[in-house]
């Protein structure tokens, strides 16, 4: 029996978070995660971005076991993300094994919203490049569009816009995010 592993570790607030892959029997891994936030959303993802799997974490620690034997050679994505950070893993599938690809991992820190009256302060993520800012209105006509920086945080004042539901996009790379807002 082959067994091989890995562990990654991310800053995450106030705690670590522990990530444990290992492979055993050829093509099942392994995946461990310690520290987690209650809602951390963890799924697996064909090249195609077909979701193989998707499930939630109900507690701070997730284990699972993934058979891959029926899949094809190739490559699969195994994302975690929170509210605060998504990070994708590579795992790589051979017609006689699966292993991690550990020069491949991903960590994207997510914008973080939040509202005061008619003001929303975002705060950005330490991520390669800028991130693209739109807010859409209820009928998904543009309201306000806007390039931030990575690594900052911006004030939008939103008293010029009627009341109403608006959604803000965020596109960090080949990643979009979302978050609901109401004016009033």
């Amino acid at each position: 029996m082959l067994m091989a592993s890995t562990t990654l570790s991310a800053n995450n607030g106030n705690s670590e978070k522990n990530v444990k892959v290992s492979t055993e029997n050829s093509k099942a891994v392994v995946l461990q995660l310690n520290n987690l936030s209650e809602g951390t959303a963890i799924s697996l993802v064909d090249q195609n971005g077909q979701v193989l799997f998707q499930d939630e974490a109900q507690a701070a620690k997730y284990s699972k076991v993934f058979n891959l034997n029926s899949l094809k050679e190739g490559e699969i994505y195994l994302e975690i993300e929170s509210d605060e950070q998504l990070e994708v893993l590579t795992i790589q599938v051979t017609d006689t094994e699966a292993y991690l690809e550990k020069s491949a991992e991903v960590l994207i820190e997510k914008p973080i919203l939040k509202m005061n009256g008619d003001q929303a302060k975002v705060f950005f993520g330490k991520n390669e490049g800028q991130t693209k800012v739109t807010i859409f209105d209820a009928n998904h006509d543009i309201a306000f569009r806007h390039n931030a920086q990575s690594g900052s945080a911006r004030a939008y004042d939103l008293s010029d816009l009627p009341a109403g539901s608006y959604t803000f996009q965020f596109k960090t790379g080949d990643r979009t995010f979302y978050e609901g807002i109401t004016v009033k």
